[in-house]
């Protein structure tokens, strides 16, 4: 998702507690939960409203905090960010993929984002039908900010970060980890951003777990930091909004999918594979699986995928050999920021008389200035 090579971090960050979230000093076994045995928290979705610049509903556990000078600027240069953002990119996207991704593939299937970030604004565009999202990326989980026990000025401060947080989303739709990991520790880690995203799409947000991912390739609920090298997770549980029966869930993991990285943490390669067939969305994925060093998550990326979208920073055409595609866009060569990745089948590909080249009306990676971009749809 951001320009660097993945690596495992080793950021640990001061993890503060939700007030109104139900949490214990040791660590859960963590279940399946039935329709009936999911609580809905207004806490994290009355937080999520606020920090979204959108007014909080009756009885909101922050009170009338959205009445304050700092929440009425936030919501009203925040609102005029993202309307502008919907009308220029997220509404061509919805459109698009309406008309050219979801009458080509089962738009009800489950969806995997590798090198993701915290960007549930972008794939939730054009897969919204899915029941389960897995999310991996190296930015650090973190937690909800403790809105109720900030006062104003303090819940000022954090308005104005996550407004900075979301500078590149809005500018150039991808966000930058060097820039971003500045960022995580004062929105505290990618938790809020999904939140931000989640009540901006008008999903309600049921609850958000802090997880780990065990060495039997099974979750468990945390209270802090995962122990031992396990891997750091968060799960949030949503519907949209006014469907109380449509109850979905995201997964997302920091963690270091190299080939080096998994060799570390196997387990995430079979909880991967557990996930089953799915629709892949891969986006400003910084080339990594063009390279030897990230065979792994390629491979196990084409063995659960029906369906792969991606631009050329995701899986080379070499490797994709069997799925058939559709090609949308303009192949150009990578910006310079990037080695060795050019792909001549590629341009060759889209040169091709008889290739049949679709136009892509939005910009959604790395040329976002010249708009020259492309995706392709690969189809088992």
């Amino acid at each position: 998702m951001s320009i660097c090579v993945f690596s495992l971090l080793a950021v640990l960050l001061a993890l503060t507690s939700c007030n109104g979230a139900k949490k214990s000093d040791a660590t859960k076994k963590d279940s399946a939960k039935s329709q009936a045995e999911i609580k809905f928290d207004r806490t994290f979705n009355d937080y999520a409203l606020f920090i979204s610049g959108i007014s909080g509903k009756p009885g909101s556990v922050l009170g009338n905090t959205d009445s304050t000078p700092a929440f009425t600027e936030h919501k009203n240069a925040f609102g005029k960010r993202w309307d502008e953002m919907d009308q220029n990119r997220l509404s061509l996207m919805r459109k698009w993929a309406g008309e050219e991704i979801h009458t080509r593939v089962n738009k009800n299937l489950n969806t995997f984002y590798p090198f993701s970030g915290p960007d549930f604004l972008h794939v939730y565009q054009i897969f919204p039908h899915s029941k389960k999202y897995m999310f991996l990326a190296n930015e650090p989980v973190g937690d909800v900010p403790d809105l109720k026990a900030m006062n104003d000025k303090d819940r000022a401060e954090y308005l104005k970060s996550i407004a900075a947080s979301l500078g590149d989303i809005f500018k150039r739709s991808y966000f930058i980890t060097g820039r971003m990991m500045r960022q995580m520790p004062r929105v505290k880690g990618v938790i809020p951003v999904f939140m931000v995203f989640m009540a901006r799409n008008n999903c309600e947000i049921i609850n958000i777990e802090k997880i780990q991912l065990n060495k039997d390739a099974k979750t468990a609920v945390r209270a802090g930091s995962a122990q031992g090298g396990l891997l750091e997770g968060v799960r949030i549980t949503f519907r949209p909004a006014g469907n109380k029966a449509d109850i979905r869930t995201l997964e997302y993991f920091c963690c270091d999918v190299s080939d080096d990285g998994l060799t570390k943490t196997p387990e995430l390669l079979t909880y991967i594979g557990a996930f089953g067939k799915s629709n892949t969305f891969v986006k400003a994925a910084s080339y990594l699986m063009h390279y030897g060093t990230f065979s792994k998550i390629r491979e196990k990326t084409k063995e659960i995928s029906a369906g792969i979208l991606e631009g050329d920073t995701g899986i080379p055409l070499r490797y994709l050999e069997g799925f058939k595609h559709v090609l949308f866009g303009k192949y150009v060569k990578p910006i310079e920021d990037f080695s060795g990745v050019y792909q001549a089948d590629f341009d060759k590909l889209y040169k091709d008389k008889a290739a049949e080249v679709r136009p892509l009306p939005f910009s959604l990676c790395y040329l976002w200035k010249n708009k020259d971009q492309n995706y392709m749809l690969f189809t088992k």
